[in-house]
């Protein structure tokens, strides 16, 4: 066996026990005041989901080779992290936070939370944007139970000639059927367009969420925004990215690139990620 194998068998074995021990590090000030304040509900947008698969899986080039008479290009695939180690931009500066946000839920200082609604977002919606395209794509979120405060509510589906509405405008004429006062008071400060994030919000708080945690900064735009309005400023819950949320409870930032052996079982290149830190998804991926 090469030096180069027995080491990447080291990395398979050690780098999972490193991540732990750093997310245990990172959250050490978070616990004592999650200890002391206790357990909270944190509703979690499917933005925040979507962030959460920070590795995916790349084909990695190693050139051409002659077979007989013939020219083929030669490589393999693997596990990469989406956004490089030196990626600081506003995505990646939530993300370093999500894998201690998911530890503190582990070990049940946090109950993460996703609502009917949201659910039924992801329904409309490919499950490998959620979980991972790929067969080594990994999620911080994939050994995480994220139950729903609400139960559920999916569409009524059937064959074309019924000219059911979509499930998009399944889910608008529900939301509407409700007419719940907050839900309005909230779309009279936010306006029409945001009309679904607002049931989101109104959702959190009711269901005495901490906050509404998501990476639509649209959103967190708007809310900021209008924080003199009445009916922002009589919420009890918050709406709040990654980075803000891990701010207030006092967690250290931990880049996704240690996870990048948590629970791979193929190759994986840590050094390597995409140009533009950008999720490939569903799309043919290739990595030179």
């Amino acid at each position: 066996m090469s030096w180069r194998s027995r080491l990447e068998q080291l990395r398979f074995k050690y780098v999972p026990v490193l991540a732990t021990w750093l997310l245990k590090a990172s959250t050490q000030q978070g616990r004592r005041l999650l200890q002391k304040s206790g357990r909270i509900k944190v509703l979690v947008d499917n933005t925040v989901l979507s962030h959460g698969v920070t590795h995916e899986t790349a084909w990695i080039s190693t050139g051409t080779q002659m077979w007989g008479p013939h020219e083929i290009k030669t490589g393999y695939t693997a596990r990469i992290p989406v956004r490089s180690g030196n990626d600081d931009s506003r995505e990646s500066r939530c993300i370093k936070y999500l894998g201690g946000i998911t530890y503190l839920a582990k070990i049940g200082l946090i109950e993460l939370k996703t609502s009917a609604e949201l659910l039924d977002e992801q329904f409309r919606q490919p499950t490998g944007r959620f979980r991972g395209y790929g067969y080594m794509d990994y999620s911080i979120f994939s050994d995480v139970a994220i139950d729903s405060v609400d139960g559920y509510a999916g569409p009524t589906l059937g064959p074309s000639y019924l000219k059911l509405p979509t499930v998009r405008e399944q889910q608008k004429a529900r939301i509407d059927r409700a007419s719940d006062e907050l839900h309005k008071s909230l779309i009279a400060a936010l306006g029409p367009k945001n009309s679904q994030d607002a049931w989101h919000i109104r959702t959190a708080e009711l269901s005495g969420c901490y906050c509404f945690l998501t990476m639509d900064y649209r959103l967190r735009d708007a809310i900021e925004s209008q924080r003199g309005n009445s009916a922002i400023k009589g919420l009890r819950t918050r709406v709040m990215t990654p980075f803000e949320f891990g701010r207030e409870m006092k967690l250290m930032p931990v880049s996704p690139i240690v996870f990048s052996y948590t629970n791979a079982d193929f190759f994986v290149r840590a050094d390597v990620s995409w140009p533009d830190g950008v999720r490939r998804g569903g799309r043919f991926r290739k990595k030179q």
